[in-house]
This record gives C-alpha cells, sequence and structure tokens, in this order.
C-alpha cells in the first residue's frame, strides 16, 4: 500500500486537490497524464511505438512512397514500444508482460507452429511463416495488452483505424470509376498492398471494422465528427459493393443484424430509414453486382468456378485434417501442398478453421477457435458489466452526473471507477466490437485469414476493453481504502 500511497503523492501530484474516488482511481490504474512535447518523461514511448505502428499498419504510407518501405519504420515503430513497455513494466516492479487468457492463447498459438515445424510439409516455409507473420502478430498484441490502459488511448486507436478506413475506401471510389486495381475485369481491390488488397479480404476488414465507424457516426457528440464517420460508413459500404464479394456481403448483412439487435438501434426510425436508403440505393447499384450475388444461390450462374472449386477445396482440406490430425502439414503449407490426385494446386483453404486444422492439426485448432471465442466473451463481458452500472445508476445527465436509476441510487460515482462519458465510449465501443466479430467470423468461413492482423486486433481491442474496464474498478476499490485511512479525500 505505501507504493500506491507514494505514487499519488509524488507521481500524479493527487493529494492536495481534493480529488473524488475516481479520480484516484484513474491514478492507481496508471491513467496516463497528458503529454507535453516540451517535457520528455510524460512521453511514454510504449504507447507511441504501438500507435506509429497502428498508422504504418493502416494508412500504409510505405505502399505509396517509394523508399519508405526500406525504411522498416514499421518495424522500429515495433521495436521501440517493446522496449519501452518491457523498460514501464520493470522499473514498477512488474513482470515483463500483462498476462491475459487472450495473450495466453496467442502465445500458445506461436508455441503450436513451433511444434509442428519439424513434422511441417516444407520446414523452412513454417518457419518463415513464424518469423514473418506470428512473431509480428504476437508482439504487437502483447504491446497492445501494456499499452492501452484507458478508455481515451482505446478511442484513439480507432480513430486511426475509421480514419485508414475513410481514405482506402474513398480511393476505392476514385479506382472503381477509372478501372483501376480491378480483379476478376470488375472487382476493385484495395490500392494499397497488404490485407486490404484482395477484393475479399478489403471486404472482410469492412464487415470487420464497419461497426467502429458506425458507433462514432451514432454517438452523441459534435456534428462535423458525426457527419465525417456517416460519411466514412456510406465510404465503406460502397466499397463493399464494388469489391462485389459474395462472401463481404453476407458476412456485412450479418455484422449489420448483429450490431443493430445488441445496440437496441432496431427502432421505428431506423426501419423507416433503412426502408428510405434502400429504395434509393438498391435501384443504382450495378447489375454485374446482383449478377454475382446470385450465384450464392444458383450455381449456374457462376462464371468464374470459384464456387465449385472452394467447394473442392473445402473437401480437400477436411482430407489434410484427418490424414494428419495431430500436427497437420505445417502453417502455411496447404497452399504448397501438392498431393496426387489434388484438384485445386496452389490454392489455400477458404476457411478459417479449416485452414487451422489442415496445417496445424488439432491443437492449433482448438487454440484459435479459444481466441475466437475470448474476443466474443470479451466484448460481450464488458457490454453487459457495463449495463449493469448503467441499469443501477441510472444514465448520464446532460451535465455528466448520475441520476438515480431504477436500484435508488443517489448523485455518486458508480462503483467501477469510470466517468460517465468513459464508460458509455466503452459500452458501446464493446458492442461495435461483438458485431465486428460477427462480421469477421462469417466472412473467415470463407477465407484463409488465420494469420492476418484483422483478427489480432479485434482480439486486442476487446481483451483493453475488458482490461481497463478491470483495472479500473480494482483501483476504485483501493481508492476508497485510501480515503478511508485518509490518505487522500473522498
Amino acid at each position: 500500500m505505501s507504493s500506491r500511497k507514494e505514487r499519488l503523492t509524488f507521481g500524479h501530484g493527487i493529494v492536495g486537490l481534493v480529488p473524488s474516488n475516481t479520480k484516484v482511481a484513474a491514478a492507481l490504474a496508471h491513467e496516463p497524464g497528458p503529454v507535453r512535447l516540451t517535457r520528455i518523461e510524460t512521453w511514454d514511448w510504449a504507447w507511441g511505438g504501438l500507435l506509429m505502428f497502428s498508422v504504418l499498419l493502416f494508412f500504409r504510407p510505405q505502399d505509396q512512397i517509394r523508399g519508405l518501405g526500406a525504411l522498416h519504420l514499421s518495424d522500429l515503430a515495433a521495436a521501440v514500444g517493446l522496449g519501452a513497455m518491457v523498460f514501464l513494466n520493470l522499473s514498477r516492479g512488474k513482470p515483463l508482460t500483462r498476462m491475459t487468457p487472450e495473450l495466453a492463447g496467442v502465445l500458445a498459438l506461436g508455441a503450436v507452429i513451433l511444434l509442428t515445424v519439424p513434422t511441417s510439409f516444407w520446414p523452412g516455409g513454417s518457419v518463415s511463416v513464424f518469423l514473418n507473420y506470428y512473431v509480428k502478430v504476437g508482439l504487437i498484441f502483447m504491446l497492445m495488452v501494456n499499452a492501452v490502459t484507458s478508455p481515451k488511448r482505446l478511442e484513439r486507436i480507432c480513430w486511426i483505424i475509421v480514419l485508414a478506413f475513410g481514405l482506402v475506401c474513398a480511393r476505392a471510389w476514385l479506382d472503381y470509376a477509372r478501372g483501376a486495381h480491378m480483379y476478376e475485369g470488375n472487382r476493385v481491390g484495395g490500392a494499397v498492398g497488404g490485407f486490404f488488397q484482395n477484393p475479399n479480404d478489403l471486404a472482410l476488414n469492412i464487415a470487420a471494422f464497419l461497426p467502429i465507424a458506425l458507433m462514432y457516426a451514432k454517438r452523441p457528440g459534435p456534428f462535423l465528427t458525426r457527419a465525417l464517420c456517416a460519411g466514412i460508413v456510406v465510404l465503406m459500404l460502397g466499397t463493399l459493393v464494388f469489391t462485389k464479394s459474395r462472401s463481404g456481403l453476407i458476412g456485412a448483412g450479418a455484422m449489420l443484424a448483429t450490431f443493430v439487435v445488441v445496440s437496441r438501434s432496431l427502432t421505428p426510425g431506423t426501419i423507416l430509414a433503412g426502408v428510405v436508403a434502400g429504395m434509393i440505393v438498391l435501384p443504382a447499384l450495378p447489375e454485374s453486382f446482383y449478377e454475382r450475388m446470385a450465384s450464392i444461390a444458383d450455381e449456374k450462374k457462376d462464371e468464374t468456378g470459384s464456387r465449385e472449386a472452394r467447394r473442392r477445396l473445402l473437401e480437400q482440406a477436411l482430407i489434410v485434417f484427418l490424414e494428419n490430425p495431430v500436427t497437420g502439414i505445417g502453417a502455411g503449407q496447404f497452399r504448397n501442398y501438392d498431393p496426387e490426385g489434388r484438384a485445386e494446386a496452389w490454392r489455400v483453404t477458404h476457411n478459417v478453421l479449416l485452414q487451422m486444422a489442415a496445417e496445424l492439426g488439432i491443437f492449433g485448432l482448438l487454440v484459435f477457435s479459444f481466441l475466437i471465442f475470448r474476443a466474443f466473451s470479451a466484448a460481450w463481458w464488458t457490454r453487459r458489466a457495463l449495463a449493469w452500472t448503467q441499469q443501477a445508476h441510472g444514465p448520464p445527465s446532460r451535465y455528466g452526473r448520475w441520476r438515480a436509476g431504477r436500484r435508488g441510487a443517489t448523485e455518486v460515482d458508480p462503483e467501477d471507477g469510470l466517468e460517465p462519458h468513459e464508460r458509455v465510449y466503452l459500452q458501446t465501443h464493446a458492442t461495435a466490437i461483438f458485431a465486428g466479430m460477427v462480421g469477421w467470423f462469417v466472412c473467415a468461413q470463407f477465407a484463409s485469414v488465420g494469420f492476418n492482423w484483422t483478427f489480432y486486433y479485434m482480439l486486442g481491442l476487446a481483451t483493453c476493453a475488458r482490461e481497463v474496464v478491470k483495472a479500473r474498478a480494482k483501483a476504485y476499490a483501493e481508492a476508497k481504502e485510501l480515503a478511508r485511512q485518509g490518505v487522500v479525500a473522498a
């Protein structure tokens, strides 16, 4: 407890200002203070490294500006962030990293990849997948768990994602109009590389991250901010149409239905707005979009033959798993695996669960399924925990205080140590992530994206929100105890 007192007295300068228990809880939970450019000791290099890495990952300037790729800026940002994370945790007398069930699962999946290298169809290829893809994913996920320690930081990561999609989708509209970056003749892809380039991957990412933009467009706030987010939502929906991705359409439909139900947006006004929007937009969609979507139900209308090819790939992946149930054929090796009689050579499974099963065996499938479950459960736990607080203490008033709720609560801070605006943000964030995970999961049944960034950022956003809520609630209880002892004013 003495270290807590020292931090309040010397680290955050709260004593003497008569803080509320909520303010004290924020300090105890290591709520980041304001950054001043003239005072380097206020800089959090772990958070700065993660922020810069996220900018480079989603905006991808290295794909547009010649020479940036050779600088390996994303690797440098990750190294700075991770180094600072280790230093900060050790200086606080803590372990190298905060451990959560999700981080344990990510590390366990990495262990499975390594343990299956000796039995891999191409060991060198599996090692390359581990070093060039999964190590980066695992380390950045670890950095997220340690550096995203407040609602404000969580919101800034989400703003990077939303603004990046605004830029990528605006470019997609322009490319579709001039016929650039087209696939299969009439399907637009991303103008940048990475996990935005392929039309199906671009559509999957839209289905996963669209709820975040919807959240910002829907929640109360400045008109210009809501208008900007509403415009990005339109750009994302239009880009989804231009990709002509059947899996993207199905996933986005499931995501939107989930978002409307979970956020309780299914009101007469919403229904009327949806009907009017449909009457305006549906007739304006290109005929090629309807022709491709019709092939979902009618195999004869699939001119490319991709539907039948995917069915054969799913069968082949299942056979590979049954033949190698324990170790699989190695991470990333289904594309290279070419046994006698394989009908679709040099292709991926087009199903994330079968990808893990065929390549990493039963243990890889179980660990990855555990991570999917944890992503859903973390988002749902956060939403339910904060919904209970809202029910107990009532909604925030216009001026940020809490009115009495149905259980007779008075105008006091709720027991979770969060400010009213933080509580509302975290609850809506959890709703958006839950809906986004539905969109990702549906799309992932038609894509091999087990090692892609999308899922792990979604998992990180869900995990960090839950950990912020838990940390604040624990710190709030400690703040009350300190107030009882007379260390700080209640």
